[in-house]
Parts: C-alpha cells; sequence; structure tokens
C-alpha cells in the first residue's frame, strides 16, 4: 500500500488517500472537497489539526495532540498520547486518549479510555467509558458502563447500566442501573435507579424511584421518594412523601409528610415524621415523633420517648421511656416509663411505672406493685377507635 507524507509544519490539501499518510509535528491538513478520506492508517509524529471532516482505518498520534475542525470517523481504533478534539461528529469502535478527549456533536463509540478529562457535548453512544479524572457528559446519553477515578457530570438526560465513580457524581434525569460512588452523589431531576452505594452523601432534588440505597453517611430527598431497601449510617430526610419496602438508619430519619414501608423500620437514634408513619416493624432507639404510627409491632428503646399515637397490634416500651396514647392487642410496658392512655386487649405494666391517664382492655392485665395510676384501669367489651 502506498503512503503520503505530510512534513512537519506544513500545510497540505487533500481529497483521497489511496493508502497510509504519515504527518509530521505542527502540520495542517485541508480537505479540498470538505472530507479527507484516508484508505489505510494515519500516524502522526507530535501535534496536527485537521480543517475539515476526517476518515480513516485508524489513527495513531504519538507525543502529541490532533484538533479536527469537522467529524472523524475511523473504522478500526484511534490512539492520542495528549489531546483530541473533534468539533464534529465522532464515530470509532476503539479511542485511547492520554490526557484529554473533547467531541462538541454526536459520538458513538463502543470503548473508550482517557487518562485526564472526557467531555462529549452533543448526544452520546458509548459502550463502555473509563476515564481518569473528569467526565462531563453535556448531551443526552446512552451508555453501558462508565469507571472515573474523579468527578463525572451528566447535564442531560441518561440512560446508563452502571457508574462507578471515586469522587463526586451529578446527574440530571435518567434511568440508570448500578451507581457506585465514594464520595457525593446529587440528583437535580427525577432519576429512576436500581442500586445506589454511596460512602458519603446523596441529594436528591426532585422525586425519584430508587430500588436499593445504601449510604454511609447523609441521604437527603427534596421531594417524593419510592424505595425498596433504604439502608443509611447517618442520617436520612425526606422533604416529601416516601413510600418503600425497608428502612435501615444508624442516626436520624426525619420525613416531611408520610413515611410508608411494606417491611420494616429501624433507627438508632431519632425518628421524626410530619404526618402518619407506616411500617411492619417499627424499632426506634431513641425519639420517635409522628402524628400517628400504625404497625404490626412497636418499639422504643430504653430512655426514649414517643411523641404522637401508636396503633400496632404489639407494643414495647423500654425501660424510663416516656408515650402518650397506645392503641394495640398486646402491650407491654417495662419498669419506671411515663404513659398517659393506654388502650389494649392483653397490657402488662411493670414497676415503677405511672400512668396519667386512663388504662382500657378487653382481655388481661398485669401490673407489678410500685405503678402508679391516675385512675383504675377499665375493663370493656371494645376499645375505642384510634384517634391521633
Amino acid at each position: 500500500m502506498s503512503e503520503i507524507r505530510v512534513e512537519k509544519g506544513q500545510v497540505k490539501k487533500l481529497g483521497v488517500v489511496d493508502g497510509n499518510l504519515r504527518i509530521g509535528k505542527e502540520a495542517t491538513l485541508i480537505a479540498e472537497d470538505g472530507t479527507i478520506t484516508v484508505n489505510g492508517s494515519i500516524n502522526s509524529r507530535g501535534s496536527f489539526d485537521c480543517e475539515g471532516n476526517l476518515q480513516a482505518r485508524s489513527l495513531k498520534v504519538k507525543n502529541g495532540s490532533a484538533e479536527i475542525f469537522g467529524n472523524l470517523e475511523i473504522e478500526q481504533i484511534v490512539t492520542v498520547d495528549k489531546k483530541l478534539d473533534v468539533s464534529g461528529s465522532f464515530v470509532c469502535p476503539e479511542v485511547s486518549v492520554g490526557r484529554t478527549l473533547i467531541v462538541e456533536s454526536t459520538t458513538k463509540i463502543s470503548s473508550v479510555t482517557v487518562g485526564g478529562t472526557a467531555k462529549f457535548e452533543g448526544e452520546t453512544s458509548i459502550e463502555s467509558v473509563r476515564v481518569g479524572g473528569t467526565l462531563k457528559i453535556l448531551g443526552e446519553s446512552d451508555i453501558g458502563s462508565v469507571s472515573v477515578g474523579g468527578t463525572a457530570k451528566f447535564n442531560a438526560n441518561a440512560k446508563v447500566d452502571s457508574i462507578d465513580v471515586g469522587g463526586t457524581l451529578k446527574t440530571s434525569s435518567g434511568v440508570f442501573g448500578t451507581i457506585k460512588v465514594g464520595g457525593t452523589y446529587k440528583a437535580y431531576e427525577k432519576v429512576d435507579i436500581q442500586v445506589i452505594d454511596v460512602g458519603g452523601t446523596v441529594k436528591l432534588l426532585a422525586s425519584s424511584k430508587i430500588q436499593d440505597i445504601d449510604v454511609g453517611g447523609t441521604f437527603r430527598a427534596l421531594s417524593d421518594l419510592e424505595f425498596g431497601l433504604l439502608d443509611v449510617g447517618g442520617s436520612i430526610k425526606i422533604e416529601g412523601n416516601a413510600e418503600g419496602e425497608e428502612v435501615k438508619v444508624g442516626g436520624t430519619l426525619v420525613c416531611y409528610k408520610n413515611l410508608t414501608c411494606s417491611g420494616n423500620i429501624s433507627v438508632g437514634g431519632t425518628c421524626s415524621v410530619e404526618k402518619v408513619l407506616t411500617g411492619n416493624q417499627i424499632e426506634v432507639g431513641g425519639k420517635l415523633q409522628a402524628l400517628l404510627i400504625n404497625g404490626k409491632y412497636v418499639k422504643i428503646g430504653r430512655r426514649g420517648e414517643i411523641i404522637g399515637t401508636v396503633n400496632s397490634d404489639k407494643i414495647v416500651i423500654s425501660d424510663r421511656a416516656t408515650t402518650r396514647n397506645l392503641y394495640g392487642k398486646d402491650i407491654r410496658i417495662e419498669e419506671n416509663c411515663r404513659i398517659r392512655n393506654i388502650y389494649g386487649e392483653d397490657i402488662s405494666i411493670e414497676e415503677g411505672t405511672r400512668v396519667s391517664g386512663e388504662i382500657l382492655y378487653t382481655n388481661e392485665i398485669y401490673i407489678e406493685e410500685g405503678v402508679k395510676l391516675s385512675k383504675e384501669p377499665k375493663k370493656v367489651s371494645s376499645l375505642p377507635p384510634v384517634k391521633a
């Protein structure tokens, strides 16, 4: 196969090259009719520019950069040691860039690896992208897997199977499979995610749907949230309605509206829900506050406090806890508690407890010595309806 050379610093007009093209340092290519078509490979020893579209079997730039003022279409592979800047569209199966990759229009790549920064400004379709530093995707995107050492940002609607980011991830709207972030994740618009695993913090600015959430630090949703498992080491704040399967939080949970779980709710510290809290098994170590607390099993920890009305099949109030109104089938009050009203089928109250209101029961009651009652317990045929 024949070869055409463009010498160092030369400005060369080209059309169709029936063979390989070898380019010298700081050379400039000018497309005669808008496009340079190279039927072989392009090899450059240093940086070069191309004014117009460029097509070839492969492109390799050694110890330099390439700037294409047009579209770039390569059949097999692109390798650039420093920077590749494409002002038009970019189509290639495999791309490797040492420092910086910029594409200002449509991108269609199977696999891309960039050592430093990658920016895609148009519609982007990539099967696999690996970036050592920063990734920015400004247009709509459809991507298989993303791996970024530093920060990643998606400015438009995205569809991504998996994302792994060492530092910070920011997204607009989109559908995502698995998101793993070492530091922080922020979503500015509605997202639909299968799995989130974040070491630091998560902030959702719009209503979202996430199947499994695992956060080491803090989780905050500024609108409604639909979830499967919500597991947070630090604190949770939800400023809308939340509906899911299970909640586990080591510290505090705050929900400004209703929180509904089909499964269990476990809070190590304080749980505060503005309206109604509903769960299967609800256990809170510190303070539990809600207008109405519905569950099959509700337990407050030692020295804990419940502010609100509890409606549950089984209720356990641990030592030295304080509560208001309790409605249940089986209610157990441990030592030295402070209770307002109790309405239950079977009730057990241990010594040192003080009940300031009324006690109504339908089946059996057990009261130890040393319990202080403001009124004598009363057996009734049916309990009154629950009042929040």
